[in-house]
């Protein structure tokens, strides 16, 4: 893969050092288009931008760049700002590419470590069809506090204050952080005592709406995103 392979036009996203940015500015995030490509190693991208300020990229800075390819996937590459030039009334910089275009994985099993809060109650002892089970009004439900040790597109570890037996179903609402609730049935798949009187229970899906499926998606692909930009900007210090 090399420069060639993005699209005139594609929106980037450009993340600077830590130590480039300025004391009235934000963040370190900008957004960025690809004006041209040079040859296979050489980009020409429009003056990057954030909240309305044009940021100017210095000789020689080393920064990483994001972007969706046609296919919907996120890919990232470093690159060294080699010069600042006009392209008609555009601001331009030139940027060669000095590492290999890497990709995010969206896998469904990735599994983030992430503390989250759920609600929920135990519905069945063991499972019956999962055509049973129906996602009522829980307004006037009494529900009971734990949270996550880990999630994933398939399940998640969930620590509480009380022990479940294996293959109890579990209606469950958890917050992703305040961007969005879920609602999910799922089965306790094993279980084991944890320090300080918690218990820990390792919990599989057995029904997510497509829409929650979706929204827990692109919240674990998103944390996971932004996992990988900390350590990058980690590397540019």
């Amino acid at each position: 893969m090399n420069a060639k392979d993005i699209k005139v036009g594609t929106k980037l996203e450009v993340e600077i050092p830590e130590y480039d940015r300025k004391a009235d500015e934000s963040t370190t995030s900008y957004i960025s288009q690809l004006a041209d490509v040079i040859d296979d190693k050489t980009i020409c991208i429009v003056s990057p931008m954030s909240e309305g300020r044009l940021k100017f990229l210095s000789r020689n800075l080393t920064i990483i760049i994001y972007y969706l390819n046609e296919r919907q996937e996120l890919l990232y590459f470093k690159g060294q700002v080699k010069g600042h030039r006009k392209s008609g009334a555009l601001d331009v910089f030139d940027v060669e590419i000095v590492s290999e275009f890497n990709k995010i994985q969206r896998r469904r099993f990735y599994r983030l470590d992430v503390v989250l809060n759920c609600l929920y109650r135990v519905i069945d002892h063991q499972p019956i069809s999962t055509d049973n089970y129906q996602f009522d009004d829980l307004s006037n439900t009494e529900l009971t506090t734990a949270y996550t040790k880990n999630i994933s597109g398939s399940g998640f570890c969930m620590i509480l204050e009380e022990p479940l037996n294996s293959g109890a179903v579990l209606d469950i609402s958890i917050d992703l952080e305040g961007s969005a609730t879920i609602r999910v049935f799922a089965q306790v798949i094993r279980n084991s005592s944890e320090k300080n009187k918690k218990f820990e229970a390792g919990m599989h899906y057995i029904k997510i709406s497509p829409r929650d499926s979706d929204v827990l998606t692109r919240y674990i692909f998103e944390k996971q995103r932004q996992i990988l930009k900390n350590t990058m900007q980690a590397k540019l210090k």
